[in-house]
């Protein structure tokens, strides 16, 4: 027994040197292995300078097998190393060399090993996965892309949604709003200027979005909700991408939904678009009375910014609203159509309402 007791006190007084022994073999072994890392990075780097001239003139999958043949790449470290040279080249590369590496970085199989990782690698896996084919703008992994764009995993979603952006492709359009569906505002505007950045016209699929959003109710809203949020940024800032007739045409559409959510979008998309027919003033005009508040108080918003000088009565009405946000928006909007609009409100001084008189003052005041 007390030979056991020593053995054991023997080995806790070892325990620190041993840890510290098997930390030091680890290090070593990290150190061994970032080294190898490197020299294969290397390698593959000179190898890849070495075949450009080959790469120019390589533009179909047969004239760049051969090519492909000469790259060994068969440990899982090699292949990673393989693969960074082939991304970093094609980030430099000029345009007619891109598509050569693309077929290259194809030709090795690393496509094909990269959707099978989307599918069916950890979330960290999937996500570098997914940057490398939107890095590379690799079309046919449109359908992987989506997929992962509606993972739970906010994270996932966002980088399927910038390669989605990457590739630049308007079939792209689609599930790129559907994901963007579940996401907060600030990640809606960075999708939009990802969107905005691939310069192509995007009223077709924003629209058949409209049309044909299918599901469940509550997820067709959200869809078409987001549909017209774009609408509305671009409207804004970009309207060559998106045609201003169509834009209104879905808009006065969907002031008649019974979504309160998608009516003050509606007016908001109609905002930013402009409006150019009776019909579609009328419609804002019409908006001033509707049953809830929130809708009245971006149509009178709307009527102020897009200087509908026939509005002035139905503002002043609006500004003695039971919601406090109709009559500031009323009030606001009065003022911003000019002399015609203060007039008004400095009528609307003198009215016997004391909200009224409080809310005009308090516009007035504001510079």
């Amino acid at each position: 027994m007390l030979s056991w007791l020593w053995l054991m006190t023997g080995l806790f007084a070892c325990l620190p040197i041993i840890g510290l022994v098997l930390v030091l073999i680890l290090r070593t072994v990290e150190a061994r292995r970032a080294a190898q890392q490197r020299q294969d990075y290397e390698r593959y780097r000179a190898q890849l300078q070495d075949l450009y001239e080959g790469l120019d003139q390589a533009q179909s999958p047969d004239s760049i097998l051969p090519l492909a043949q000469l790259f060994k790449a068969t440990t899982r470290d090699e292949v990673a190393a393989l693969k960074h040279v082939i991304l970093e080249a094609y980030g430099t590369a000029p345009e007619s060399t891109k598509k050569a590496l693309t077929l290259l970085y194809e030709s090795l199989g690393f496509i094909a090993d990269d959707i099978q990782v989307i599918h069916n690698g950890s979330l960290e896996e999937r996500s570098r996965a997914a940057f490398r084919l939107g890095w590379l703008r690799y079309l046919p992994a449109l359908d992987a892309l989506e997929r992962v764009s509606r993972h739970s995993s906010t994270e996932l979603r966002l980088v399927a949604i910038w390669a989605l952006t990457e590739i630049a492709d308007t079939r792209c359009v689609k599930p790129v709003v559907i994901a963007l569906s579940e996401a907060n505002g600030w990640q809606l505007m960075q999708a939009a200027n990802r969107l905005l950045g691939m310069q192509r016209d995007l009223t077709l699929p924003l629209m058949e979005l409209l049309d044909s959003a299918g599901g469940m109710r509550e997820r067709r809203e959200r869809i078409m909700m987001t549909v017209l949020d774009l609408i509305t940024d671009f409207g804004n800032r970009a309207q060559k991408y998106i045609n201003p007739i169509a834009g209104r045409q879905a808009a006065l559409r969907l002031l008649e939904s019974d979504s309160v959510n998608l009516r003050t979008r509606a007016l908001r998309a109609l905002t930013a678009l402009g409006v150019e027919s009776s019909q579609e003033i009328e419609s804002i005009l019409r908006a001033l009375k509707d049953k809830d508040w929130e809708v009245r108080a971006v149509a009178a918003r709307a009527v102020g910014d897009l200087q509908i000088l026939a509005g002035i009565s139905a503002l002043q009405e609006a500004v003695g609203d039971r919601a406090w946000w109709v009559r500031h928006n009323a009030a606001y909007a009065l003022k911003k159509l000019g002399d015609a609009g203060e007039v008004v409100l400095l009528q609307l001084l003198q009215s016997d309402d004391r909200f009224t008189r409080e809310t005009v003052t308090q516009v007035l005041q504001e510079s």
